[in-house]
């Protein structure tokens, strides 16, 4: 127990996050030639669910220096396999969502978050994409069941460089179903369209 309170305390979010973001930020700008567009476009305030495609491991670190404002994310559990690992994940302001099954849990905390304002990622296929993989509901019901806008953003690498583009928000609109299924199809297409077309298909 001492030990995992030494680790809650290392790597608290309070800091760890922020620090986090500095390093990292600097390393993808100087090292790897990250570019944003449509930055200006993301709500500073207020709850946000951003959503994205995903291709690679380096998508949520990359996403998260790119967006101008804190950014919470769902990841694996495996992710959280050890004390120092959960410690270290949540303190990048990450937590756990089990992908075997619906994960009751990982939504309530999201909704959660969400309601304190905070902005939460999800990529939309709920795992890397390598073009046959489905976009999932999870985006669309934590929108329609919060009321926050989803921010479509997508990723990608040119040679070796980062790129990151984000879009108009999405206000969620309508009750149900059918509502989270549109949602869902226009958050896809809106990701789509911010990637060059040979990149398409992490969507």
């Amino acid at each position: 127990m001492a030990a995992v309170t030494v680790l809650e305390r290392v790597f608290s979010p309070r800091w760890f996050q922020r620090f986090a973001i500095v390093v990292f930020g600097f390393y993808a700008r100087v090292f790897r030639g990250l570019r944003v567009t449509g930055a200006d476009l993301v709500p500073r305030e207020g709850p946000l669910v951003v959503a994205c495609n995903h291709f690679s491991a380096w998508d949520p670190p990359i996403v998260g220096v790119a967006i101008p404002r804190p950014l919470d994310f769902m990841a694996k559990v495996e992710l959280f396999s050890s004390p120092l690992a959960a410690a270290f994940m949540r303190g990048l302001g990450a937590f756990p969502v089990d992908r075997s099954r619906g994960d009751v849990g990982a939504i309530k905390e999201a909704l959660r978050r969400l309601r304190q304002g905070r902005a939460i990622g999800v990529f939309i296929q709920g795992t890397r994409n390598v073009g046959d993989a489905e976009a999932l509901d999870g985006a669309a019901y934590l929108a329609l069941a919060s009321g926050a806008p989803v921010t479509p953003a997508a990723v990608w690498l040119e040679g070796r460089s980062f790129r990151v583009a984000f879009g108009e928000p999405i206000r969620p609109e309508g009750k149900g179903r059918e509502a989270v299924k549109a949602l869902t199809a226009e958050t896809e297409r809106r990701i789509r369209s911010l990637l060059p077309p040979k990149q398409q298909n992490t969507v």
